[in-house]
């Protein structure tokens, strides 16, 4: 993500192999408290696996997609559509690149997304024509797609039930029925019923 856009990476002139403790308290406050200095340091040493960087010889200021779905594949056991996915939640102006402070940020959606952020989630993951809804065509392309990658699409039983699912899930929050879930929708939906973030 580029540093016009989050008024410049915490770490992005860094050439030192360890945060400091400055860059720890400001990644903190940047979470209003919500993230540990533990938790932040982890982070840090998950950012170095991932580009594959050495005690010693400092660190690049930002993740590729490559650089980010290899770690997630490789030592996550992620599937490579999910990771995918998490990359472009996490890249959240589109330019092709995680910074760290983002990378760090993302442990807050990972771990208690609000509403209206889950909604921003799932219009990421589910709008692919980028109108700014949802339709249950992208869901269900989406759907199958994630079978596809586990080999399970050939299963004309499985297709069918999931299709079935998405069609409940799309009818549940879809209030006005015009075939579109928006934003102000799913975070409405997600409020009154909080169990359906693990469906979505």
């Amino acid at each position: 993500v580029s540093t016009q856009s989050t008024g410049g990476c915490i770490m992005g002139n860094s050439s030192h192999s360890k945060l400091s403790d400055v860059e720890v308290k400001q990644l903190k406050q940047k979470s209003e408290g919500k993230l540990s200095e533990e938790d932040i340091k982890q982070a840090y040493e998950q950012w170095r696996k991932a580009k594959k960087v050495k005690t010693g010889k400092g660190t690049d200021k930002s993740l590729t997609l490559e650089e980010f779905v290899e770690y997630l594949t490789k030592t996550k056991n992620v599937e490579r559509l999910d990771a995918e996915n998490a990359f472009k939640i996490f890249d959240t102006d589109g330019s092709g690149t995680i910074e760290f402070d983002e990378f760090v940020m993302s442990l807050l959606l990972k771990n208690s997304p609000t509403p209206e952020q889950f909604a921003g989630i799932c219009l990421t993951i589910y709008d692919e024509d980028g109108d700014g809804f949802i339709t249950v065509a992208e869901m269900k392309k989406m759907g199958h797609a994630k079978l596809k990658a586990s080999g399970e699409f050939n299963n004309r039983k499985k297709v069918e039930e999931m299709d079935q699912t998405i069609e409940h899930l799309f009818a549940a929050i879809d209030k006005n029925k015009d075939g579109k879930l928006t934003r102000d929708e799913i975070v409405q939906a997600i409020k009154l019923r909080p169990e359906l973030q693990t469906l979505l």
